[in-house]
């Protein structure tokens, strides 16, 4: 199967019903018009002279013209490159040059950085000057062939060799299929739209429309007008990252909202602290669904909204808990310790084909069709997954093993804690030392000494933080993820003391 056939067969079958609509322009397709858009995006990159396989980068907002750009290149034989528009020019003049994108086609909030881009030889044009709507009779498309490669995703942060995951018609048709099977959405459903595209979420939208549903793209996320929104477009279902979530519970509170349409918000969960989790399970009246994935093998794992209720119930709880391998997936853990705890390996025809051009570390994260993700987690007994942190994030002190997320669990249930990170710093006796970052929400406001005795009474000696930095504010990436060098570049002087 391929993406082409897959938006063809969805025109055929609603061809009347809404697909896309964005409020900010007014504008809106159907199905049958998208498709015709579609066709018609693909007849414009002909005009231009880009060739099928030619990559074509994307330098734009959640939009309308966006997705035609987007889903056009995949359907019509061209590989897809979504940018971070984040990225400094520099770093996005290296990864339109690894990729060899022939095209960048760009929205006008970003034409400062692309006058950088021009300045560099890079051909960069307007999103809309491809995505008018064509006149006239469109030739049918043709399908693509499966092992077709259909995206290039930029990950791994922004420093050092761009890093590329290839994903083909066939990997992402799975990857399709196993969300249409987890989700559960049916036609008419309306799914709110409220992040950015890259460097996958293009696909979960995909998805949906897949179902038959309707797509509302909503513009950047807001928190004092997300929940209007909701109401406004009786939406079932949306999808937030952990920043997004947490700025929402601090604009919204956790009083249940009445969402009568609204049946599940995604959430990626490996980076939720237990307050936001909590917190949203009430914002949204246990509506709350998580999901567990990676750009390399994107929705692997997925706990449906009961799912989650019945675990937060139980005797173990729903910390770190991503559910059971979705449709055509697989999960082993490698290498288990006495507890059970190793690394993640995921299975399936929903895994990258490699990472672009790097032969050699696509070797050493792809054996025998497992991808080693770099996550440690267990299988409890009834087969769920737990996504318990990163394995180069263990701290290596005196000889022992320290998962920073059992410290940091240690360090939030005492009362005067918001948020906290742990982490390992070099040490010349101990090899290194466990280090904490706390932020404190007001609560008797705690020294450093009385946190490392709370944690003395929960943990063994060797894994209570020898030092403890109070913070502001964790400096967390839009995916949620603590950044370190950012951490360390905030504490800076008191490290040297």
């Amino acid at each position: 199967m391929d993406i082409s056939t897959l938006l063809a067969q969805a025109a055929g079958k609603w061809p009347e019903q809404p697909a896309l609509s964005e409020p900010a322009s007014a504008r809106s397709l159907t199905f049958a018009e998208l498709d015709r858009a579609l066709s018609g995006f693909g007849q414009a990159l002909e005009r231009l002279h880009v060739a099928p396989g030619a990559r074509v980068a994307l330098l734009a907002e959640a939009s309308l013209d966006y997705l035609i750009a987007d889903y056009g290149c995949m359907a019509n034989g061209r590989v897809r490159v979504p940018l971070d528009p984040a990225l400094a020019a520099d770093e996005l003049l290296a990864q339109v040059r690894d990729a060899g994108a022939v095209l960048l086609l760009f929205s006008p909030q970003h034409l400062a950085l692309v006058e950088r881009l021009r300045q560099a030889g890079i051909d960069c044009r307007p999103l809309e000057t491809l995505t008018t709507p064509a006149a006239g009779d469109l030739r049918p498309r043709p399908a693509q062939s499966p092992q077709a490669l259909a995206s290039l995703n930029y990950t791994g942060g922004t420093t050092g060799t761009p890093k590329a995951v290839m994903h083909r018609h066939a990997s992402l048709c799975a990857v399709l299929q196993n969300i249409v099977m987890a989700r559960g959405a049916v036609v008419g459903d309306v799914l709110l739209n409220v992040r950015p595209l890259w460097p996958i979420a293009a696909v979960a939208v995909l998805a949906h429309l897949l179902s038959g549903g309707q797509v509302v793209l909503g513009g950047r996320f807001d928190g004092k007008t997300f929940v209007a929104q909701l109401l406004e477009y009786r939406v079932a279902f949306s999808s937030l990252v952990p920043t997004q979530l947490l700025r929402l519970l601090r604009e919204a509170g956790t009083a249940p909202l009445p969402l009568p349409a609204f049946k599940s918000l995604d959430v990626g969960a490996a980076a939720l602290s237990g307050e936001v989790l909590e917190g949203s399970c009430s914002l949204f009246s246990e509506r709350i669904s998580v999901l567990y994935g990676m750009t390399e093998a994107p929705w692997s794992c997925y706990l449906s909204a009961p799912q989650m209720a019945a675990a937060r119930r139980s005797a173990n709880g729903a910390e770190g808990l991503v559910g059971r391998p979705v449709f055509a997936a697989a999960v082993r853990i490698d290498q288990p310790d006495a507890q059970g705890v190793g690394e993640i390996l995921l299975g399936g025809p929903q895994l990258m084909s490699g990472y672009w051009q790097q032969d050699a570390l696509s070797a050493r994260v792809l054996e025998h069709g497992w991808l080693r993700s770099g996550d440690l987690g267990r299988l409890d007994a009834d087969g769920q997954l737990r996504v318990l942190g990163r394995c180069k994030d263990i701290i290596r002190s005196g000889g022992k093993s320290v998962q920073p997320g059992e410290v940091e669990q240690s360090l939030l249930s005492h009362p005067g804690v918001q948020d906290a990170h742990v982490f390992g710093l070099a040490e010349v006796e101990w090899g290194e030392q466990v280090c904490a970052a706390v932020v404190l929400n007001g609560a008797g406001k705690p020294s450093a000494q009385e946190l490392m005795e709370h944690c003395r009474a929960l943990l063994s000696r060797y894994k209570v933080p020898r030092r403890v930095f109070v913070v502001d504010e964790l400096p967390r990436s839009h995916y949620g993820k603590v950044q370190k060098n950012r951490l360390l570049a905030v504490l800076g002087p008191e490290l040297a003391s």
